[in-house]
This record gives C-alpha cells, sequence and structure tokens, in this order.
C-alpha cells in the first residue's frame, strides 16, 4: 500500500491522515519520522515522533515482526528505533551522501540500504554493523530490496540499470538493463521469481529473476512511474 507522500491514502477517508485499522509512517520534510495507528473508523492518532536525524527523512520500513522502524535519510545516516517506545536503537554510519532506500530483509536479520554515493549497504539488524558494501551502480541507488527468501537483493539506480545481488557475499549475479531513463523502484515477487521495475521512461518492466531476461514491458503510464 502506497501513500502520495501527503498523508492520503486510498480508501482511506477523506482528508489527510486518515487510515483504518492500520499502522503507517509518514515521509518527513524535515528530520523526523512519526509513527501513527488508528480505529476502525476514528481518526488516526500520532503515537511516536521519531527525532534524530538531521535532515530530510526519505524512506521507512518496519522489520517483518514490527517491533521495529527503520529510516534512512539525507544527513547519510540510517536509523533503526523500537515502534512501542520510539527509542533509536542504532545509528548506522557508512554512506557518504543521502540514504534513498532502506529495507528489513524478510527474517529480520539484516538491513538494507541505497545511497546517492552509488552504494548499497547491507547491516546487521541486531548489531548495527556493517556486513556488505555493495558496488557496481555508476550513478545514486534509488531504490532497494530483498528477495522473499533473504538471500538476494535487488536495485535500481539513476544508472537506468536494475541489478540483482548476493546478499551474503556482496557479488553481482546479474546487471537488468532496458530502462532508458531512471529507474525509481524495483521489487520482488511474492514467490521471488520475478523482479519488477518502474522508471522515468514512463515503463513498467517485468524481469526473470534467475536469467534476467525482460519478459514485459508494461507501457501506458504518460510520465515517470514511481513506485511498483
Amino acid at each position: 500500500m502506497a501513500g502520495d507522500g501527503r498523508g492520503s491514502w486510498p480508501g482511506s477517508g477523506p482528508g489527510p491522515g486518515r487510515l483504518w485499522g492500520w499502522y503507517w509512517e509518514r515521509w518527513s520534510p524535515g528530520a523526523g519520522a512519526e509513527s501513527w495507528g488508528s480505529v476502525a473508523g476514528r481518526d488516526s492518532v500520532e503515537l511516536q515522533q521519531l527525532n534524530g536525524h538531521t535532515q530530510t527523512v526519505t524512506f521507512v520500513a518496519f522489520s517483518p515482526d514490527g517491533n521495529y522502524i527503520v529510516s534512512g535519510s539525507w544527513d547519510n545516516s540510517v536509523h533503526v528505533w523500537n515502534s512501542a517506545t520510539g527509542v533509536e536503537l542504532q545509528q548506522l554510519n557508512g554512506h557518504t551522501d543521502r540514504v534513498t532506500s532502506v529495507a528489513f530483509s524478510p527474517d529480520g536479520n539484516y538491513i538494507v540500504s541505497g545511497s546517492w554515493d552509488k552504494s548499497v549497504c547491507v547491516w546487521n539488524s541486531a548489531t548495527g554493523v556493517k556486513l556488505q558494501q555493495l558496488n557496481g551502480h555508476t550513478r545514486e541507488v534509488t531504490s532497494v530490496v530483498f528477495s522473499p527468501d533473504s538471500n538476494y537483493i535487488v536495485s535500481g539506480s539513476w544508472d537506468k540499470s536494475v541489478r540483482v545481488w548476493d546478499s551474503a557475499t556482496g557479488v553481482e549475479l546479474q546487471q537488468l538493463d532496458g530502462h532508458t531513463q531512471t529507474v525509481t523502484s524495483v521489487a520482488f515477487s511474492p514467490d521471488g521469481n520475478y523482479i519488477v521495475s518502474g522508471s522515468y521512461d514512463n515503463s513498467v518492466r517485468v524481469w526473470n529473476s534467475a536469467t534476467g531476461v525482460e519478459l514485459q514491458q508494461l507501457n501506458g503510464h504518460t510520465s515517470a512511474v514511481t513506485s511498483v
């Protein structure tokens, strides 16, 4: 489920900041991340305001068990928070430019982050230790995500490519070329067999995750695709 950046959600009722029966996190143009909750039929209630970043927060995600939140920021850092108390547990430093995307692995053991420094970093979620730095993109990294089995990472970049990495070794396994503009968003299918990517070239593309072969080019958008 994706928001519009202002807190409005499809099917969530009139006006911004309303979401029935879910918790959600909001991108912030300031330096904080906010966590909200609601009960069906009532306005959402702010549960936590997580302060610690010193610049714009660009991306937030929950851990699979819902106990933690990870955030990335223009301050070059990744922060890990206790979602119940709002306490900052980890500050992961290692990127040298803005962090644009963060995600937990499905098993909860790892965090992946992408940055304008062109790198993808893998972290131990319990200790905050950086385990891998994946270098290969020639422009800013825009989107990162783990495969459902946590064994692979897919990343998208301003260099127009989608890349697949071994999450344990950091080895680049695939470079998926086809987009003609910046790749803005990437995702794995729930079974791990497919990768989908969106781009400023107005297209959505579907790839075989094992072979890297482009299976579909989905055309219909008349402007940049921002999320898939």
